[in-house]
């Protein structure tokens, strides 16, 4: 088995299967921030426009599942030791029930109908159902495994819940079945897939990469170990507030989203703590979306307990959260497991004296604040529509730009990737991706890239794989 520094590599599925998830998510956020452009009066006054909607199951569905899902797919084997069954054919399985579900809601959503809104729950909810009971199996047959990992198989069970809710609302809405308290279940619904799902597995993968990228301390035991599986228990709390006597449900259930609040609120601020006390000086762009994404976090806990209305919390967790996180971590993911694979490939190939590039090489880090920048301003300005509505159309066509700037950063770093993979492969000595200088391609082919040729971004990635080490599980070795 090929380990670097504790990390399973042998076990990582084909880089081509998460990427092709990460590429296409953009495409789903454009989407979502020219509805936004061309409607944001109808999505700021209600959550249940059409429009609204559409952008939040363009966002959620779209953007969100694939990047979530295409991560899971290489940490959960890497870093878990966990590989998922039959993954090429569930990875091309969910990207395209996921991309068609998207599409298909949000032209239900925006007047396509009856059968495009049915047809995209169906392809939704399988393309999620299918990838939770992969990840289930595959968490269940792991023998022993970290706490850290702990946080997984919940997130797993609330995707399943989010999608059969989402199909039962849907059947509900086409009248197919009759749903007592329909708002209730909604209000569920929305729950488990924010802060179950999605929340969950933030928290969870945060408890991995937080140290690892930014070399943070560690996460406290007790939140690794308790806080997932307690928020858990308040969802399903929460769950029963539809059998219950209206007045009573009313209270319980603000007692639940008092509680869900405040744990997540508890993780921001623990998050922000561990940041400001990492080893690297440097704020990169992937540090500064983590920034905005907590600091919309405890604005939307805040705006919570002050009685706020639902729409600018849902857009500061949506946007602020759903959208700039998932964006800060693809700007380091891909970049990383670039880097990552590359590394595989050069041991297996024993071209060690083969420079390969470093992960400021494959994404440079000033275009990625460059997009940092046009989503912080466009989250600010459709926050400020709340209050002067013709910023939030202009907001939204910076959230548009902001993530056709992801997709070209990510198609770019895509494409250095390829482009050193043939040199390695070649044996030619790798250009600078950038430059394309020989001078440092001459030098590479002599200097080996540890030692003496290491760059301080070579030397952080290092660093961060052996800390890792010290926290997370060693493999298995293979027989």
């Amino acid at each position: 088995m090929i380990a670097t520094a504790g990390l399973s590599l042998e076990q990582a599925p084909p880089l081509n299967l998460p990427l092709r998830l990460f590429l296409t998510a953009p495409l789903f956020a454009i989407a979502a921030g020219v509805l936004l452009m061309l409607d944001a009066d109808a999505v700021l006054a209600t959550r249940w426009s059409p429009t609204a909607l559409a952008a939040t199951h363009l966002i959620t569905v779209g953007f969100l599942g694939p990047v979530m899902i295409g991560a899971l797919l290489q940490m959960l084997p890497v870093l878990g030791g966990v590989p998922l069954p039959v993954v090429r054919p569930v990875a091309i399985s969910v990207h395209l029930l996921l991309g068609l579900g998207a599409g298909l809601l949000a032209a239900g959503f925006l007047g396509g109908g009856a059968t495009a809104l049915a047809s995209g729950a169906m392809a939704a909810g399988l393309g999620f159902a299918l990838f939770a009971i992969v990840m289930l199996v595959a968490l269940g047959r792991a023998c022993g495994g970290s706490a850290n990992l702990h946080g997984f198989p919940l997130a797993g069970l609330a995707l399943l819940i989010t999608s059969g809710l989402g199909l039962l609302l849907t059947l509900a809405l086409l009248g197919r079945v009759a749903v007592p308290r329909l708002l209730d279940w909604v209000q569920v619904h929305v729950a488990w897939g924010l802060f179950g799902w999605v929340g969950l597995l933030i928290l969870t993968v945060s408890v991995q990469v937080v140290p690892l990228f930014h070399v943070t301390p560690a996460y406290p035991r007790w939140l690794t170990r308790a806080l997932a599986p307690n928020l858990f228990l308040v969802l399903c709390a929460l769950t029963t507030l539809p059998f219950l006597a209206p007045a009573v449900a009313t209270l319980a259930g603000r007692v639940a989203q008092d509680a869900l609040a405040l744990g997540f609120a508890l993780f921001a601020l623990i998050t922000l703590s561990l940041q400001v006390r990492r080893v690297r000086a440097q704020i990169d762009a992937t540090l500064l979306h983590w920034w905005i994404a907590m600091g919309a976090l405890l604005a939307a806990v805040l705006g919570w307990l002050l009685g706020t209305t639902t729409e600018r919390i849902g857009v500061w967790l949506l946007i602020g959260v759903g959208v700039g996180l998932p964006s800060g971590m693809l700007l380091k993911i891909v970049p990383f497991l670039c880097w990552l694979h590359l590394q595989s490939h050069q041991i297996v190939l024993g071209k060690l004296r083969v420079r390969i590039p470093h992960m400021q090489r494959l994404l440079p880090n000033d275009p990625a604040r460059v997009q940092v920048a046009l989503h912080g301003a466009g989250l600010l300005l459709l926050s400020t529509g709340f209050v002067y509505p013709p910023a939030a159309h202009a907001g939204g066509a910076l959230l548009a730009l902001a993530a056709l700037w992801l997709l070209g950063l990510l198609t770019l770093t895509t494409l250095r990737y390829r482009r050193a993979l043939r040199a390695l492969i070649d044996g030619a000595p790798a250009t600078n991706p950038d430059t394309g200088s020989r001078q440092d391609a001459a030098r590479a082919d002599t200097v080996p890239w540890r030692g003496r040729g290491e760059t301080p971004e070579d030397k952080c990635a290092n660093d961060a794989l052996s800390i890792a080490s010290s926290t997370l599980p060693r493999q298995r070795e293979s027989r």
